[in-house]
């Protein structure tokens, strides 16, 4: 679930309304809508029928392949899953499909196709560190972007994955730059372009949004207005678990533990009534959001509780048990039972690694948690005997 501040990358998947029949208008904004209300099934469903009806059409494998990248993070799927198999069959797919259509005629929507499907490629890659080849296949997907807004300005769709690449490259430290032979980058110009794609693009509007708030919240420092975009989006995704628990991430991020309680509980609510795409999994995600806000309150006994049942909810060998394991220990910390907290972070070192969770378990078995600490600090904190690539933020 906290992927989703990042799992707009590369979603940048149609062109403009007048390129496309109103058959695929609404295959595209149906399995949009699918995807951002955790309607996996749908989304692949319906593109998975469009390839089948339409085989060729870039609009339906990209679609699919997009669904598939798209549950594929959310569902933090290691790699070499099975997931990522049918997610780089799929892809392939797409990028053959493009390039079909930009020798078609249509070069434009062929190039927006194209560079879309690298995009969402160097999106897996870099999310499994595989940085030359995440460099190789983003570089080709931002050249292809700019190909089409010099073919049709009208294409504001691609300023997703222009802006997304100006802006985050622009962030590399000096070694990841020397590495991959990186250069270029504007995050003044990055903003913008994303700005563009979410006030003008015709399908990736919501996509640029979500970006947008987790570029405020993590690089720009400005939580309050990434709060401001996830209210807009609360408006046409009322009943949403990846909004739900963006929000939840912006509540934490404004340090309100109140807000958090309430939206915590009213999302667990919804997991239990058997309320649509409401997974256990998003259960167990309200339960550590309640964790979260009891342990900003003070209420370390109570967090545990929390924290305790979430953990019954994820399955062994989940990515997101280290995250809560975490947080238990911290939780322990603050009781005063060191013993105990050391154990737990030893056990969230045990499982597969997310973000920054092991070198700050690491850190917190010599280094007791207190309050005055952030529960889970920025991967920039150099917490001590990190490697530079991890101190500038990088991995």
């Amino acid at each position: 679930m906290l992927l989703a501040c990042i799992a707009a990358l590369g979603m940048s998947m149609a062109g403009p309304a007048r390129a496309m029949t109103p058959e695929q208008e609404k295959a595209v904004a149906t399995g949009l809508d699918a995807l951002y209300r955790c309607d996996y099934e749908g989304a692949e469903g319906l593109f998975a029928r469009g390839i089948s009806e339409h085989p060729g059409d870039p609009v339906y494998s990209l679609g699919y392949a997009a669904a598939l990248w798209w549950r594929m993070e959310n569902d933090l799927a290691g790699p070499d899953s099975p997931q990522e198999h049918a997610f780089y069959k799929a892809v392939g797919l797409a990028i053959d499909d493009a390039k079909r259509e930009r020798r078609s005629g249509r070069k434009a929507e062929g190039y927006l196709y194209l560079g879309a499907a690298r995009g969402l490629k160097a999106r897996r890659e870099a999310s499994q560190h595989r940085w030359v080849a995440a460099y190789v296949d983003g570089r080709r997907s931002y050249r292809d972007e700019r190909k089409a807004i010099e073919l049709d300005p009208g294409l504001y769709d691609a300023y997703l994955g222009l802006g997304a690449y100006d802006y985050y490259v622009a962030t590399l430290s000096r070694l990841v730059r020397v590495l991959t032979f990186t250069s270029g980058g504007n995050k003044a110009k990055g903003l913008s372009e994303l700005r563009l794609a979410a006030e003008h693009g015709q399908y990736s509007r919501t996509a640029a949004k979500l970006l947008l708030v987790g570029i405020y919240w993590t690089l720009e420092k400005n939580p309050r207005e990434a709060w401001n975009i996830l209210q807009e989006l609360r408006g046409g995704l009322p009943e949403s678990p990846l909004i739900d628990s963006m929000r939840l991430i912006g509540l934490y991020h404004l340090h309100d533990a109140a807000g958090l309680k309430i939206e915590a509980a009213a999302m667990l609510a919804k997991a239990e009534s058997g309320k649509p795409f409401y997974r256990r999994i998003d259960r167990a995600g309200a339960l550590y959001f309640l964790g979260l806000a009891e342990q900003l309150s003070g209420g370390y006994t109570r967090a545990l509780e929390h924290y305790e049942a979430a953990l019954r909810d994820i399955p062994e060998g989940h990515p997101l048990r280290g995250l809560v394991e975490l947080f238990v220990g911290e939780s322990l910390d603050l009781l005063g039972r060191r013993d105990d907290a050391v154990a737990a972070y030893r056990r969230a070192l045990k499982e597969p690694p997310l973000w920054g969770v092991p070198r700050y378990a690491r850190h917190l078995i010599s280094h007791p948690y207190a309050k005055s600490l952030d529960p889970l600090p920025p991967r920039s904190v150099d917490l001590g005997g990190t490697s530079s690539l991890e101190a500038s933020g990088s991995l």
